[in-house]
């Protein structure tokens, strides 16, 4: 068994089409051949539902499509925690690499749980393996040709 820490970018991308959505995809579907977890903080499920929001403010996504992801986001198989005792972390991570505290979230929650970091943004990449958190590249999850 193998824990992920995932981050927004990467579990967005398993809900509409970007760059890594076919690696989201093989990833969520690897779960159900596997006993590999996927770790979320708290707030992941909310900073989906922001973009969703986006889409169909500013991008033309159906409310109804849009309503049909949210659920589709809540049954997604992750462990969810609270953040609580990792924001001072995250401050020193944010501050020292200058990311957004949610970004700096994820890699405190990956450093605290020994547990390797899946995102797709290079800036966060770059802080988490500078603080000794290993990442898992979304590219290493392959779509079947």
């Amino acid at each position: 068994m193998t824990a992920y820490v995932v981050d927004a970018s990467v579990v967005i991308q398993r809900l509409i089409v970007d760059t890594y959505s076919s690696n989201s995809k093989v990833l969520f579907n690897s779960l159900a051949d596997s006993q590999d977890e996927l770790w979320v903080p708290e707030f992941c499920l909310l900073e989906c539902a922001n973009v969703l929001w986006k889409q169909v403010r500013f991008r033309g996504l159906p409310e109804e499509q849009a309503l049909q992801l949210i659920r589709d986001l809540i049954v997604l198989p992750f462990y969810v925690t609270p953040v609580s005792d990792l924001i001072s972390n995250a401050m020193r991570i944010g501050l020292d690499h200058e990311l957004a505290i949610y970004d700096s979230l994820s890699i405190a929650m990956a450093a605290h749980l020994g547990h390797s970091l899946i995102t797709v943004d290079a800036k966060q990449e770059k802080a988490a393996k500078n603080i000794g958190v290993t990442v898992k590249p979304i590219t290493d999850f392959v779509p079947a040709p």
